[in-house]
């Protein structure tokens, strides 16, 4: 097969990345969607593309800068990339205003109101603004000075006078979002960075405004992990955090209907080009308003709660780990209950039994049960060992206080790596010693994290497999000698064996379809980039091979390319729930291999981490994921996307004789029932019986 590289045959990473943006920005602009739910798809849509520019723009600006000629694998050069994000950005944030817009019509038609014009204000409403405002930080200088310190994380407005200008800055959070009186049943609020720009006349008196606008600059992630002096780390990620304020400005966003000669000030005094400037006539940011989203008496506008579901399994209220010692269990996250998970390690800190208790934090949140079970473990003497991965991006200066208080509660942490990230889902209690010891293990496709438990889909399996326990025992020994991870046989390691296997799967795969037809392999995931894959499956597609694929985000693979893709097929699910589990199945001649795992496929996470997959030996769990998990998703014709060729998506369409399938509400209905009529339920009876 021709080189992959040669031929356009990868869609670029970022831009492809930006199509998944655009899909979250389809869920906003969805009328059949509650209205506080397209208000908190819109702010995502904004989230998202903060920390795009943060990490992936910032990446390609310094590979334009340092490196022109260095091209992506898709063809693309990065200065190439940088104009194509540019142009895909502003068309996508013309289409947020539109859609916003919409969005606060609809609110302000069910008794919501944000105020974001101030023609015309009302004196009563004014006034209110001006007392709930506070002090403004203001800083006045000279044309011919520079800038003061600008943080990244607040609004500020730039006011312009002959000769000189004053940047005002929200200093607090809650100044940017106001909550105004309104009659009951309804609520109002005011973006104050446009009232700012009404009202600029009166906080001046004595100036002659030329003109005035909000702005935002948006600083690379600085974070480096290059040094070899691995016990520095604490201390440089302590340092870097302290300057984020300094990091290089890669992006300046103003709120305004024109590209103005202030504007221009702001970017040259900011050292960026005019492609790092970006002019948008709509609120900036819209992170705060995930406020409004949070308004409580206001339910009828969202989507109804989901109560996470306790396993029939569990519903006595019985004992986690005596129910593991009979059989696997999985846990379908969020329709299942995470507090299982934390059930699990609080039994193991209470249990006289246990010796040891090992555990890796990726994310772990503010507020920890988690946390707090590992301390209690020690506490009552336990061997805890944990891995805080400090590097974990935007939760570098979280982690490293949990890795602090870890310590405090005699915990032995494992010192970080500088090179690799452990992004493994793993933890271990162990009871008993020698040959009698008993491996309780935890895998899983999510972080340990009981706030994103609620929000994302995610798989974890609780087994007492002996030989899975020993596999895991030995990744935590390593982790602890600071080595990489031994060759394991059940499990697949990476950067120990992990895309290797993966490889050799497809490869497999396809060669018992050769032999004998109906080879099939499905998929799910989070985002598909590494070349050495994507070629694998496009030989496995040309082979004949049947190629499902469920990939969120970022697709690199090109489908439905006759010749060549033909056999594979692409579909994005963005809906209530962040999809984030990963699957892999291969049909292997009628043995059914599956595996779940932290890892996508991308080379990071085959080669720059520590990642664990793990195979589904029970039949009834294996069945029920391939049968019900990744058939419902493939079948989804309510809130798919179908990748085409050309590189867009378009809705999966349905006949109106064809049962809707929405794969996420399919889930809950499950969960809710005790997954009634399917494999689980089997089990559940043979296990009872």
């Amino acid at each position: 097969m021709a080189d992959i590289f040669t031929k356009g045959l990868l869609f670029n990473r970022n831009l492809s990345w930006l199509s998944f943006n655009e899909r979250v920005l389809g869920e906003a602009a969805d009328p059949s969607v509650p209205v506080l739910e397209r208000l908190r798809f819109a702010a995502i849509v904004s989230s998202n593309l903060n920390e795009f520019f943060m990490v992936r723009v910032a990446a390609a600006a310094r590979l334009a800068r340092r490196s022109p000629g260095t091209r992506y694998p898709d063809g693309l050069s990065a200065a190439q990339a940088v104009i194509q994000i540019r142009e895909e950005v502003l068309r996508q944030k013309s289409r947020q205003a539109a859609v916003l817009e919409d969005i606060l019509n609809a609110l302000r038609r069910n008794g919501v109101l944000i105020h974001h014009r101030f023609e015309g204000i009302s004196p009563l409403l004014d006034a209110e603004i001006r007392g709930k405002l506070g002090k403004l930080s203001i800083s006045r200088r000279k044309a011919s000075e520079t800038l003061p310190e600008l943080k990244g994380d607040r609004l500020h407005v730039f006011v312009r006078f002959p000769g000189e200008y004053a940047v005002i800055t929200l200093d607090k959070r809650e100044q940017r979002l106001l909550r105004l009186t309104s009659p009951d049943g309804t609520a109002a609020f005011a973006l104050t960075e446009r009232w700012i720009c009404a009202k600029v006349h009166e906080l001046f008196p004595d100036k002659e405004v030329i003109e005035a606008f909000p702005f935002k600059v948006i600083r690379e992630h600085g974070l480096r992990y290059t040094f070899e002096d691995e016990d520095l780390l604490e201390d440089y990620i302590e340092q870097e955090a302290g300057r984020r304020s300094r990091a290089r400005v890669i992006r300046l966003e103003v709120d305004a209907p024109y590209y103005s000669e202030g504007a221009m000030f702001l970017a040259s005094a900011l050292r960026l080009d005019s492609a790092s400037l970006y002019r948008f006539d709509m609120p900036l940011d819209l992170r705060s308003l995930f406020a409004v989203y949070s308004l409580e008496g206001f339910g009828r506008l969202k989507y109804p709660p989901v109560a996470p579901a306790v396993p029939a399994v569990f519903a006595a209220g019985g004992s986690v780990m005596k129910v593991m010692l009979r059989h696997d269990v999985m846990l379908h996250h969020p329709y299942d209950s995470f507090d299982i998970v934390v059930n699990f390690l609080r039994e193991a800190a209470r249990d006289p039994g246990v010796t040891e208790v090992f555990h890796v934090v990726y994310r772990a949140g503010q507020v920890s049960p988690v946390m707090d079970a590992l301390k209690e473990a020690a506490a009552r003497g336990k061997r805890v060992t944990v891995y805080v991965e400090l590097k974990a991006r935007f939760d570098e200066v979280n982690n490293l206080r949990w890795m602090r208080e870890l310590r405090a509660a005699k915990v032995r942490v494992i010192p970080p790596f500088s090179g690799y990230k452990v992004h493994s889902k793993v933890t271990q209690a162990v009871k008993g010693t020698g040959k009698d010891r008993v491996f309780y293990s935890h895998l899983g496709t999510g972080n340990y994290h009981s706030g994103t438990a609620k929000q994302y889909t995610d798989l974890g399996l609780l087994t007492c497999d002996q030989a899975i326990g020993l596999e895991v025992n030995a990744y935590f020994t390593a982790l602890s000698l600071r080595q990489r991870p031994p060759r394991p046989r059940l499990l697949m390691a990476a950067p120990v064996n992990l895309h290797s296997r993966f490889l050799r799967l497809i490869r497999v795969e396809t060669e018992l379809h050769r032999q004998d037809g109906d080879g099939l392999i499905r998929a799910k995931m989070n985002s598909l980039v590494d070349p050495g894959i994507i070629r694998a499956l496009y030989a496995a597609s040309r082979a004949g091979v049947k190629v499902e694929l469920l990939v969120r985000g970022i697709c690199c693979l090109k489908p439905g390319i006759k010749g060549l893709s033909e056999n594979i097929s692409v579909i994005s699910i963005v809906d209530r729930f962040l999809e984030h589990s990963r699957i892999y199945y291969f049909r292997a001649g009628g043995e059914e291999k599956l595996y779940l795992s932290s890892a996508d496929w991308m080379p990071r996470n085959f080669h720059d981490r520590f990642e664990l997959a793990f195979p589904v030996l029970d039949p009834a769990l294996k069945r029920y994921i391939s049968e019900t998990i990744l058939e419902k998703g493939l079948a989804d014709n309510v809130k798919a996307r179908r990748l085409m060729p050309d590189g867009k998506y378009e809705r999966v369409p349905h006949e109106p004789w064809e049962k809707r399938v929405r794969s996420q509400s399919c889930f809950v209905a499950l969960a809710q029932r005790s997954y009634k009529g399917t494999a689980l339920e089997h089990r559940l009876k043979r296990a009872r019986g």
